[in-house]
């Protein structure tokens, strides 16, 4: 897929990826890397993150980083390394993520405090370390990858929505600041669509096999959120809401909460 106005917009070409192993971070990589862009790959899973760099390294530069976005220290050796090797960064896509579903009641304090550790202070770091870099050049897009569960608030899933309502709410906050200085903030919001984002859930395995059972019958993939992101992005587009049914839920949401709290109030008789 030709990336024209994205190319046209960022001629040096250049991006950091976080959980570029596996999923959405590899479908981001993939159509950048077809578009030769020089890439940045990070990701915790160091056999995931090569089976990636070797699958694209024929169509471009690719550089690797082991990092877990959770731990500051290592956030911030990773992006002096990035840095050096590319002084001008035009592209930074906080992908990163983990996915869990319990009742608050039934969710302990450990995997609250491990969501929100991955999902928002991981993107706040991605954040916070690239942004004097795009500010110095006074340019380059930030892509943020949030959920429709940042603002669907369904229960079953605290933690989970709450770390995503977080990069909603900082991604909204960049946006506005970082607008001036022409630099561009997107935030991605969809529903399920297929990858491995359950993979590691400890909340209740009833909840984990329903979403399994979502992404497995979801009519969209990573490779169309990731396509949908960065064609949007480069438009300016703050929020990209993708697929339709994720668009559909956003109108309800605004427009017919109570129809929204009747089938919440349904879920909750299943669930609890």
């Amino acid at each position: 897929m030709e990336l024209t106005k994205l190319n046209s917009k960022f001629p040096n070409k250049c991006a950091f990826i976080t959980g570029a192993g596996s999923g959405l971070g590899t479908a981001f990589a993939k159509l950048l890397a077809a578009n030769h862009w020089t890439l940045h790959l990070s990701d915790i899973n160091e056999a995931t993150l090569s089976e990636t760099s070797e699958l694209l390294a024929h169509q471009t530069t690719v550089y690797t980083y082991i990092l877990d976005v959770s731990n500051r220290n290592q956030y911030e050796q990773v992006h002096q390394k990035v840095i050096r090797n590319s002084p001008q960064i035009d592209l930074v896509i906080n992908n990163a993520g983990i996915g869990d579903a319990a009742l608050f009641k039934e969710y302990t304090l450990a995997n609250w405090e491990k969501m929100i550790h991955i999902n928002l202070l991981g993107t706040f770091y991605g954040c916070h370390f690239f942004t004097p870099t795009l500010l110095s050049q006074q340019s380059g897009l930030i892509i943020n990858v949030g959920s429709a569960a940042g603002f669907m608030n369904s229960p079953g899933a605290s933690a989970y929505n709450v770390s995503k309502a977080g990069v909603f709410s900082l991604s909204e906050t960049l946006y506005h600041e970082l607008k001036p200085h022409n630099v561009h903030v997107s935030v991605v919001t969809p529903t399920f669509f297929k990858t491995n984002l359950m993979d590691g859930a400890n909340g209740s395995k009833r909840l984990k096999n329903s979403a399994e059972k979502q992404m497995k019958h979801s009519k969209t993939n990573a490779h169309k959120v990731a396509a949908t992101a960065l064609i949007e992005a480069a438009k300016g587009t703050f929020q990209i809401i993708h697929p339709s049914n994720a668009k559909r839920m956003y109108f309800l949401k605004k427009w017919f909460p109570s129809f929204i709290n009747k089938q919440y109030k349904k879920m909750m008789e299943k669930i609890s």
